[in-house]
């Protein structure tokens, strides 16, 4: 019973969100308690679900709260302006060419396979170069999170050394098998942002053809009665400010929010003397920060429910129990191919910690290599993850980018799930993924 509960749950919180019948905060908080309750758990019981949610996300929270409250900050004060100019200029103002570059800069950039510092670094920075474009922002979490999906196969990211842990393999083995299939999959990122560009283009109303002919003016979202000319001491001082801290991102010698939590305390009266002056930048900017930062609360609510229920564990185990007889030497594929839609339902922990040991005992008995096995899921799983509701980190992302879930996911679930499905085509064609 609770693991149909657990599929109708899902489903359910998904489709609504879709269908935009209700908002995220309502069903993360009310479809969970209810679900526990038609299922026998006590209120003291749902009460320790939740409990342990909130430990979960209790620091990516704080990392959404202040970051956002951070580069708001930074955008008042033209912190990225010059960045914007020298990017519109190489790009000659060509849709085309910014999106290519948007995939290029998220697949350096992802590197550190940190999908949160990522989305700090490459969404602030490219957000006002689509603006000033009439560029969409869901097309630029599309091309960033799809990409960043793409590249977050590697050995020190943490879905690799879950499979890995899970399948007692090396993890710089397992991903070194991985390195043709990701170039492909970058490949596809540079076709779908080729098309996604030129489709911006024809659909701008007016010919930007020419960095010369665009309006660099400031749309209303971007007050520039606050922002610094580059010519100024203060602006140097933020720009040393912000590079200490993505140095912290880099180095990981200072826990995320922890960064950002300084930096706001620093940028603060780094930048406006006045206590007035610094409340009201707070006011200006606590919207969008208070509501990403509810959205995580009350995702909280939701992956503690799916844990302490062991939802999750009878879900992975009733998606066997379905399968043809006959179809255990394919098993990976068939989870491999669904992982972009599997990773919406399951959160990571979930994936490779309930449904990859399944998946694993059942192909290896039918003569499937182990590195095959986890390689398959780790596919599907990662070039998704930016539209999986049960991932803190996406949810950073929409807030930077001002996209509501909805939006975002209708866009771009496609064009990652398709990428994916050539990745995992190409990894079989190559024998990276043996059958």
């Amino acid at each position: 019973m609770i693991t149909t509960l657990g599929f109708v749950m899902m489903l359910g919180i998904i489709v609504l969100i879709l269908l935009r019948r209700i908002s995220p905060v309502v069903a993360f908080t009310t479809i969970p308690v209810a679900i526990c309750l038609l299922a026998g758990f006590t209120p003291p019981q749902i009460g320790e679900f939740i409990k342990a949610g909130l430990t979960t996300v209790a620091p990516t929270a704080a990392l959404f709260l202040f970051a956002i409250l951070y580069f708001g900050i930074m955008r008042d004060r033209g912190l990225f302006d010059p960045l914007v100019g020298l990017l519109i200029r190489s790009t000659g103002g060509k849709p085309l060419a910014v999106a290519l570059v948007t995939v290029l800069i998220t697949a350096v950039v992802h590197l550190d396979g940190v999908g949160a510092a990522t989305f700090l670094l490459t969404i602030p920075a490219l957000l006002p170069l689509y603006r000033r474009l009439n560029m969409s922002p869901v097309m630029l979490l599309c091309l960033v999170g799809t990409t960043a999906g793409v590249g977050n196969m590697v050995p020190w990211g943490g879905t690799t050394a879950r499979a890995a842990a899970v399948a007692g393999l090396d993890a710089t083995e397992l991903w070194l098998g991985l390195v043709p299939v990701q170039l492909v999959g970058l490949a596809c990122m540079l076709l779908v942002a080729a098309y996604l560009g030129n489709r911006a283009r024809r659909q701008q109303p007016v010919s930007l053809g020419a960095a010369a002919t665009i309006d660099f003016a400031p749309t209303q979202s971007e007050p520039r009665e606050f922002a610094l000319s580059p010519r100024t001491p203060r602006y140097w001082l933020n720009v040393a400010l912000t590079a200490a801290i993505l140095g912290c991102l880099f180095t990981g010698i200072f826990p995320l929010y922890a960064c950002f939590m300084v930096g706001l305390g620093i940028a603060l009266p780094l930048n406006f003397s006045s206590l007035d002056e610094q409340a009201g930048r707070l006011r200006a900017h606590a919207a969008d920060a208070l509501q990403m930062v509810l959205v995580m609360m009350a995702a909280a609510v939701l992956l503690g429910v799916l844990s302490g229920t062991k939802m999750s564990d009878g879900m992975a185990l009733a998606l066997i129990d379905v399968l043809p007889a006959g179809s255990a030497q394919y098993l990976h594929l068939i989870i491999g191919a669904f992982g972009v839609p599997l990773g919406m339902i399951f959160s990571p922990d979930a994936y490779y910690f309930a449904l990859l040991p399944v998946i694993r005992d059942v192909a290896v008995a039918a003569g499937v290599p182990l590195e095959a096995v986890a390689r398959a899921m780790l596919i599907g799983e990662n070039t998704g993850f930016a539209i999986s509701p049960v991932v803190p980190s996406v949810y950073l992302a929409l807030a930077l980018a001002g996209v509501e879930l909805r939006k975002h996911i209708a866009f771009t679930f496609f064009w990652a799930w398709g990428v994916s499905l050539v990745m995992l085509a190409f990894a079989v064609a190559i024998g990276v993924v043996q059958v």
